[in-house]
């Protein structure tokens, strides 16, 4: 079994097998896929992926730009870890492997951030060998703020994405976990689209609400001459309460169902936050509507202050039986 795909020759009948993949999975040679939206955000991870009505550190350029209009000045600089498993009474039947790094600034009306969602995906076919998939794409987004009334802020993210990916069969039957390091070497095509995305928030008081709308123009990405993959649009709605200044309790819902290799994903997520003097501690959950027999995903973080305005945070992510794990670490400047 060859694990090395990036250096398999390019031919007629290699290419044949690309197209027939799309096929055998019920899919065309016009690929739609999403890269999970709990892939960014060392806070909002902690809270579950409840962040879209929070968003009020730098992170908000990728889960509300809207977000901006409530802070002064924030910066963060993360990277986060997560891994994905679907399992049957056979063992698993799909991996996910995804790397990320976020860099993002922030002011009232303006924002700037760089983000980089890597993904290696693999799944068991009924027969023969898997499916292999490789998807990073780069976002570099400049945020435009609009204040529309008192409590009413809309924000638009204009970004150029750097879509590159690749698409396979492996070279013979391995379990998922081991196909998963087989589609990190695939051939890949890159290709650079314009994108746009769009935050609403709206509230003063104890209670807000947001909306966001990401990829709106569901760019393309070439991952062969005869595949292209269209990144598919995100909708998400959320709610923050704060009962007091130092607790905050927040509930996201996807608006809309994204595919991946597995069949359809759309996700519900409830968080808490409490604050102390120099620390804070978070914790909650998601769980996928789509899914019949659904494996909840909790996880915890905490935050230490080291000088003033300036946090380390941390994150970690665990489902039943370890289907979904990850962990993340930032550091976050907020005045």
């Amino acid at each position: 079994m060859n694990a090395h795909l990036a250096h398999r020759p390019a031919s007629p009948c290699w290419r044949w097998r690309t197209v027939l993949a799309m096929f055998v999975l019920g899919a065309s040679p016009a690929l739609v896929a999403a890269q999970a939206f709990e892939a960014v955000g060392t806070r909002a991870l902690g809270m579950g992926g409840a962040f879209v009505a929070v968003a009020d550190d730098a992170s908000a350029n990728y889960w509300n730009p809207a977000g901006l209009g409530t802070m002064f000045f924030s910066a963060v600089a993360e990277g986060q870890r997560i891994e994905r498993r679907i399992r049957d009474d056979a063992g698993p039947r799909e991996a996910n492997e995804d790397l990320t790094i976020l860099t993002s600034f922030a002011t009232p009306s303006f924002g700037l951030s760089y983000y980089r969602l890597r993904s290696w995906q693999a799944a068991l076919l009924a027969a023969g060998p898997g499916f292999l998939r490789a998807l990073t794409t780069q976002h570099l987004g400049a945020t435009f703020v609009q204040p529309i009334s008192p409590g009413l802020v809309v924000a638009t993210v204009v970004k150029v994405v750097r879509g590159t990916v690749g698409v396979g069969f492996a070279d013979g039957v391995a379990p998922v976990d081991s196909l998963v390091d087989q589609a990190s070497n695939l051939e890949t095509h890159t290709t650079n689209r314009f994108d746009i995305d769009v935050g609403i928030m709206a509230g003063t008081g104890p209670v807000r609400v947001g909306v966001v709308a990401r990829n709106l123009r569901e760019p393309e990405f070439a991952a062969s001459d005869e595949v292209t993959l269209v990144l598919e649009r995100q909708l998400r709605a959320g709610i923050a309460v704060r009962p007091r200044d130092s607790l905050l309790l927040a509930v996201d819902a996807d608006l809309s169902t994204t595919a991946t290799l597995d069949g359809p994903r759309r996700m519900v997520a409830a968080g808490v936050e409490q604050r102390f003097a120099r620390f804070a501690v978070r914790a909650g959950g998601r769980y996928d509507l789509e899914r019949d027999d659904p494996a909840p995903v909790g996880a915890v973080g905490v935050s230490v202050e080291l000088t003033s305005s300036f946090w380390i945070d941390g994150q970690a992510t665990r489902s039943r039986n370890d289907d979904e794990r990850g962990w993340g670490v930032s550091a976050r400047i907020g005045l």
